[in-house]
């Protein structure tokens, strides 16, 4: 199995992050499964760390408003279904979100209220003039603290 993680065994290496303390997939009760269900897929391939902040999120999930849980099943499947690459940088705009002073995070947060609140046509239109390159669905957004980035 060291040959494997020395390697990059993505099987294997799986089965070591398991066994350094974060339950597998398989290990985690029926309601942990259905919450979390999104990042079915990639559960195995999770750092421990990340296993625990999502079942601490788990943990939460049944006691928030139903819009709120809606709302977190939905940035589960956007973030499963971002590439490694995109999860590293919205993790590094976390970062630098949380850096800021509040007032200015407070501004963000604010103009993407009123991002969200323009017509579709409109969204469309400023993303367009962006700087070239792949759209970013995550470009800008301040910090969501329902997800453990």
């Amino acid at each position: 199995m060291l040959v494997s993680l020395l390697y990059g065994d993505p099987v294997h290496a799986g089965e070591v992050h398991a066994q350094a303390g974060a339950p597998s997939w398989a290990q985690l009760s029926p309601e942990q499964q259905k919450i979390l269900a999104p990042l079915q897929q990639e559960w195995d391939r999770l750092e421990p760390d990340r296993r625990k902040r999502w079942l601490d999120l788990a943990a939460r999930y049944p006691n928030l408003p139903a819009e709120r849980q809606l709302r977190m099943q939905q940035r589960m499947q956007e973030w499963a279904s971002l590439t490694p690459e995109q999860r590293a940088q919205a993790r590094e705009r976390y970062k630098q979100l949380k850096q800021l002073p509040p007032e200015k995070r407070q501004q963000l947060h604010q103009r993407w209220q009123e991002y969200q609140h323009l017509p579709e046509e409109k969204r469309q239109r400023l993303r367009e003039k962006r700087a070239p390159g792949p759209a970013d669905p995550n470009a800008g957004k301040p910090g969501d603290q329902t997800s453990p980035r």
